[in-house]
Order: C-alpha cells, then sequence, then structure tokens
C-alpha cells in the first residue's frame, strides 16, 4: 500500500511539473527577456523533486538494488528536463531556456545528493547491524524472503522449521481443523507453543471448527489413507495457508505434511502449485520425508521431549490406528479455540506468540 502511494504521489508531480513548464502564459517580452531567481528556483525544486520521488518510490525498504531505483529515475529526469524545454519551442509566449534547463539539472543533482546521502545512512545502519549481529553469533534475517509454514504437529514442524531457518524468516501456522477430538487438538498446539517460543519462531493459529471440516469430506468416510479424503484435507490446509501468507505479505508458504510417510507428497505438491497461480504467493515445494526426513523429526522430537501423536489427526485414521498412550502435555486446555463452532465461517489467523 505505501508503495502504491509513493507511485501516485510521483505521478503527480510528475504531472504537475509537465502542466507548469508547458502551459502557455500571458506574452511580456520584457518580462521573458529577464533571468529572474524565482524562476530558476521553480525548476530547480520541480525536477529535484521529481528526480527523488520517483527514486522513492522504486526503493525498496531495505534499500537493495538501489541503483536499479536511482539511476533509471536519473536518466528519466535529466531526459524530461530537456524534453520538456524542448516543447516550449512550440507554445506561444514560451522560449527554449539553457539557464532553466541548468536550473533543473541543478536541482536532480542536489537532490541526487540527498538520495545518496540516504542511502549511506541506511547501509552504515545496515552494516552496523549486521556486525552486531555476528558478534552475537545470530545469523541475520534482513534480506530472507518470508515463509509461512503450516504445520500439522510440531514434530514435524520443529524439523522443517529448522532446516529452512537459514534459507527464509519463517512464521509457524498451526491450521487442523480435521484433528479430533479437542483434548488432541489441544495437544498439539500447545506443543507448538512451547516449540515457537524455544526458536523464537512467530506462530499464528487459525479457527478450529471440526464439524465444518466433517461437512467437507462427507461421503469420503471410509476412504483410505491417501485417499480422496486425504485430498480434502489437504486442499483445506494449504488453501488457508496460501490465503494467510497473501493476506500477511509473505513471500512463500508450504507444509509440514509432507514429512509423514503416509502422505501423499506428489498430491501435496500438486495442490500447492495450483494454490501459487490462484493466490500469487509462492509455494515452497518440497518432499521433506526424503533423506531420511521422517527419521529426522522423530529423533529431534526425542531431543525435545515432544508429545507425538500415532496417527494423523482425523477419527477415521484413528479408527484404523487406536492411539498408545503418550506423553500427557496438560489435562486442560491452554488456549482458547472455537471448537465445535458451527457458523461456517472461517476467522482469520490470529498470532498467538509473536517472537520477533
Amino acid at each position: 500500500m505505501l508503495r502504491l502511494t509513493k507511485t501516485l504521489i510521483a505521478f503527480a508531480w510528475f504531472s504537475l511539473v509537465l502542466k507548469l513548464v508547458t502551459m502557455s502564459l500571458p506574452y511580456y517580452p520584457e518580462a521573458i527577456e529577464q533571468i529572474t531567481l524565482a524562476d530558476k528556483l521553480v525548476h530547480f525544486i520541480l525536477f529535484g523533486a521529481l528526480f527523488y520521488l520517483l527514486t522513492d518510490a522504486v526503493l525498496k525498504k531495505d534499500f537493495s538494488k538501489w541503483r536499479w531505483a536511482v539511476y533509471p529515475s536519473l536518466i528519466f529526469s535529466v531526459l524530461f528536463a530537456f524534453f520538456t524545454e524542448y516543447l516550449q519551442l512550440y507554445i506561444p509566449s514560451r522560449t527554449s531556456s539553457l539557464f532553466d534547463t541548468s536550473a533543473g539539472l541543478a536541482g536532480i543533482a542536489f537532490f541526487g545528493w540527498l538520495v545518496r546521502k540516504r542511502i549511506r545512512s541506511a547501509s552504515a545502519a545496515v552494516e552496523a547491524n549486521t556486525t552486531n549481529i555476528k558478534k552475537s553469533g545470530v545469523k541475520p534475517e534482513l534480506n530472507k524472503p518470508k515463509l509461512l509454514l503450516h504445520i500439522c504437529c510440531i514434530g514435524c514442524g520443529a524439523f522443517v522449521s529448522q532446516s529452512l531457518k537459514d534459507e527464509f524468516k519463517i512464521t509457524l501456522f498451526y491450521y487442523n481443523p480435521n484433528i479430533f477430538p479437542v483434548e488432541e487438538y489441544e495437544k498439539r498446539l500447545e506443543e507448538t507453543r512451547r516449540i515457537a517460543k524455544k526458536f523464537r519462531l512467530p506462530l499464528l493459529a487459525g479457527e478450529y471448527d471440526h464439524k465444518k471440516w466433517l461437512k467437507k469430506i462427507k461421503g469420503l468416510e471410509k476412504e483410505p489413507e491417501k485417499g480422496k479424503r486425504c485430498l480434502v484435507c489437504y486442499r483445506d490446509r494449504l488453501t488457508m495457508a496460501a490465503r494467510t501468507a497473501k493476506e500477511k505479505g509473505d513471500d512463500f508458504f508450504t507444509s509440514t505434511l509432507t514429512v509423514s510417510p503416509h502422505k501423499d507428497a506428489k498430491a501435496i505438491n500438486a495442490i500447492g502449485r495450483k494454490l501459487e497461480k490462484k493466490y500469487k504467493v509462492k509455494f515452497y515445494e518440497a518432499d521433506f520425508k526424503k533423506n531420511d526426513g521422517f527419521k529426522k523429526s522423530c529423533a529431534l522430537s526425542r531431543e525435545l521431549d515432544l508429545y507425538r501423536q500415532d496417527y494423523c489427526g482425523c477419527e477415521f485414521s484413528r479408527e484404523k490406528q487406536p492411539p498408545k498412550k503418550g506423553r500427557v502435555v496438560s489435562e486442560k486446555p491452554l488456549v482458547k479455540t472455537s471448537a465445535g463452532k458451527t457458523s461456517g465461517k472461517i476467522k482469520p489467523a490470529k498470532p498467538l506468540i509473536n517472537n520477533t
């Protein structure tokens, strides 16, 4: 939104400059021949500010690739200054003046100096911040693309987030309305909160509405694992992840679902690619179970003493594999959810932890 505002301001200023330097004026020969300081000052400000606003509209927040903003804006502003003076040869009561052009170029040079000073100041701040980060032993987050990581459980989430932490700035997204019963949902969410805090990762959670999920898979209750019911479930969770990533302004989204050997990575990635086109957010395609990913996630879970469930989450997968006794995390829910809601409306994801 800020980029759009800056672009509109730059365009409005460009229109103003074009209007002022090409409009026909009353004919006063003695005034036209006289070179006034005010007239040159106007040209100085018009073209200098134009260059500054164009550059500001294109510059990124972190000032990376600043040359792609400065040089095109500089070339355009200089050519525009010459072009408008040339146009004045054909406008009644206007005359082309090298003094006007020189004043415009001087303005561009002055505002260019301001831009250069601003970039140098930002670069110095970034360099100082990078030095402090290196001394602290923490890897810099600057310039990392943002990734929304949908997690089905923190056992998979811990492994994948640690695998991708050097490549992305990660936000965990817990959205699993398929999980049954609600106590199981709460256990997994509580563990997710604990590890999100440990790894200093932001955490978002979507609404838990198991009744609505049951309506989505109605008629598919008898489907086997990796069957049509699972496809509906994959699509539901990945869709919410893509929507949330779009709303947050993240660069990528992906899911830990492919860690499990019981999940169809090919189908999950195919759904992700379709959602990428629909929501205009890049899908990070992966099969996290490869290279012993599942074994590594289990090893990390044991190391972190995580609660690790022995069924996917829904009652249908639970029926086929009766759950064993796992580590009890809590007898009472520690977070509020909207379990059992039948409104049919999915609330926007809300932050549970913000460790950024």
